[in-house]
């Protein structure tokens, strides 16, 4: 059941999914429909076991395998199906995607380098603006926010989490992409009245942690070791 309280906090954990081989062989995915691995796939189910201890409401997520995988093992801990949302699509690489970051580096060397500098600003040929990405993620966060559930997870990628960095907290869209995204990591944002507030980033201590990472908790909540 939803919980309507006014006064409760809205919380939106933005977690990404789990590792591809071409994370693995740092190569651009952007919406190339890429599975995730072995180790990725057990990355995910250590998320969820760990959001499984906070029973979140609703699971949105991009429609890409790598996220929609890791958004049913959250969602399956949880007696819930993901809810698909096309506005969290990762970011639009254009001729890049399936590239490696080394060959562009290497191959393209100023075009790359100007991408470096200010990613959103300098697009690779045929991505997406960044005035597109704003304008569909404002939309979705605005249906988030617009709803009834106050502890929603948020399924998508690296590119689109940054983005949501500017969108949810006004940060500068020209210096987000130093913030670090790893696969299965989660960022809270919380919102008092309306006023957002960043309560943790790439918290990804479950992946790290193993079996006892499913305890850890979130928020500052009391962890208190199983027997």
């Amino acid at each position: 059941m939803n919980n309507t309280d006014k006064n409760e906090p809205r919380r939106i954990i933005l977690a990404r999914h789990g590792q591809t081989e071409w994370n693995k062989e740092y190569r651009f995915q952007g919406r190339t429909n890429v599975q995730l691995t072995e180790e990725g796939k057990l990355q995910a189910q250590a998320l969820a076991a760990r959001l499984a201890l906070w029973s979140p409401e609703v699971v949105y997520t991009s429609p890409l395998d790598r996220a929609l995988y890791t958004a049913q093992t959250i969602a399956e801990k949880n007696n819930l199906s993901p809810v698909i949302l096309n506005e969290l699509e990762e970011v639009n690489f254009g001729t890049w995607e399936g590239q490696s970051i080394n060959g562009l580096e290497k191959n393209q060397h100023e075009i790359f380098a100007r991408w470096r500098a200010d990613p959103f600003f300098n697009p690779p040929p045929g991505a997406e603006s960044w005035e597109k990405l704003y304008a569909r993620l404002a939309k979705a966060v605005k249906f988030f926010l617009d709803g009834a559930y106050k502890k929603i997870v948020v399924v998508s990628h690296g590119g689109i989490i940054r983005a949501l960095y500017a969108v949810f907290l006004g940060l500068n869209p020209h210096k987000i992409w130093n913030i670090d995204v790893s696969n299965c990591s989660m960022t809270g944002v919380e919102f008092r009245n309306g006023r957002p507030c960043l309560s943790f980033a790439n918290d990804n201590m479950h992946v790290r942690a193993g079996t006892f990472g499913q305890s850890l908790p979130l928020w500052g909540d009391t962890y208190e070791p199983r027997s």
